[in-house]
C-alpha cells in the first residue's frame, strides 16, 4: 500500500515576501523532507502542497517534486488536491511537524500485516503536562484514510478529519520542527 502526501501549508494570510512566508514555506519543505525515507521505502507516492499564493511553496513543492494548489478557501484547495492524489490511501500532514523515527516502519507493518482501520491519527508529541500525561490529549497533527473517506468528510484539518473518521492512534508522534 502506498499513500499520497498531503501537505496544509494555510493559515493566517501573509502579504508580500514577509518572514511569515518564509517560514511558512520552510515549515512545509521541512514536513516534506521528514518523508524522505517513506519515498525511498516506498510508502509515499506523490506529494501535494496546499497553502497560500506567492509565499515561497509552490518552489518547495517543485524541489521535491510535487505539486502546489493554491486558492482563497482551504476546502476547496483541499478538495482539488484530494481529485489530484494517486493513491487510495492520503497521509494530510499539517506543515511544521514531522513524524517521529520509526512512522515508516509502523505504517508500513499496518499495511502489510494488520487490517488498515478506515483512518491512522498521528498526533503531536506531549508538551504539555496533560498530553504526557495523557497522550491521547494531544492534537492530531496528521492523519492516513482513504481518499474516498477523506472526500465525504467536507473538512480540511487532520484535528476535524480525526473526529469524523474516528480512527485508531500510531504509536510513534510527531514533533513540531517550524
Amino acid at each position: 500500500m502506498v499513500f499520497s502526501v498531503i501537505v496544509l501549508a494555510h493559515g493566517a494570510p501573509c502579504v508580500g515576501r514577509s518572514p511569515a512566508n518564509r517560514a511558512r514555506a520552510d515549515a512545509a519543505a521541512r514536513s516534506l523532507a521528514s518523508l524522505v525515507d517513506a519515498c525511498v521505502r516506498g510508502l509515499a507516492a506523490d506529494a501535494l502542497v496546499l497553502g497560500p499564493a506567492g509565499e515561497g511553496l509552490d518552489l518547495v513543492a517543485d524541489d521535491a517534486g510535487g505539486t502546489f494548489l493554491a486558492g482563497p478557501d482551504p476546502m476547496k484547495t483541499f478538495a482539488q488536491a484530494l481529485a489530484a492524489a494517486r493513491c487510495e490511501h492520503v497521509f494530510v500532514l499539517a506543515a511544521g511537524f514531522a513524524p517521529e523515527q520509526g512512522f515508516v516502519d509502523e505504517v508500513a507493518d499496518i499495511f502489510a500485516f494488520g487490517e488498515a482501520a478506515d483512518a491512522m491519527i498521528l498526533r503531536a508529541a506531549p508538551d504539555t503536562l496533560l498530553t504526557r500525561l495523557a497522550p491521547g490529549f494531544a492534537a492530531p497533527v496528521g492523519i492516513i484514510a482513504r481518499k474516498i473517506a477523506a472526500q465525504a468528510s467536507g473538512v480540511c484539518d487532520p484535528a476535524a478529519l480525526a473526529r469524523r473518521l474516528k480512527g485508531v492512534d500510531l504509536r510513534v508522534r510527531a514533533r513540531r520542527i517550524g
